[in-house]
Parts: structure tokens; sequence; C-alpha cells
């Protein structure tokens, strides 16, 4: 089973930011600015107990958060 979660990345149509659920191929939301598209992101993905992943512009991973239910004591 994969995880659910959702990623900010840079929005190709607009110039933009988008905020996209894994998967998807069309965006929730979309965004002028990055740090607009972060926070309704991390809003969503609290609400909904997701991996959140936000990329740079290029397109890599920029920063990683878990809003879901990791194990506790964590594995490693």
């Amino acid at each position: 089973m994969t995880k659910k979660s959702n990623h900010v990345v840079p929005s190709k149509e607009r110039g933009g930011w988008a905020v996209k659920k894994s998967g998807s191929t069309r965006a929730s939301k979309s965004f002028g600015r990055k740090e607009d598209a972060v926070k309704f992101a991390r809003e969503l993905s609290r609400r909904e107990r997701t991996e959140l992943y936000i990329h740079k512009k290029d397109g890599r991973i920029q920063d990683r958060n878990s809003y879901g239910k990791d194990p506790f004591p964590p594995k490693g």
C-alpha cells in the first residue's frame, strides 16, 4: 500500500506553484507565491494526516514533513 501524500511543485502553466496529491495529474490549488502554496499544503496535510513534499523550482525535493501516523518509537 502506498502512502498518500501532498506535493508543492512548480506550476508550468502559470509560472507559480501548485499543490498536488500523489498520483494526480491535476492540481488541488495553484498559487503565485511558493510561501502561500506551502501554507495551504501544510494545513491540508495536517487535516488529511499525510506526508508533505516541498519541491524546488527544478523539481527536486527540498523538504519533507510527516503529518501522518508515525510509529512510536521511531524505527532506526
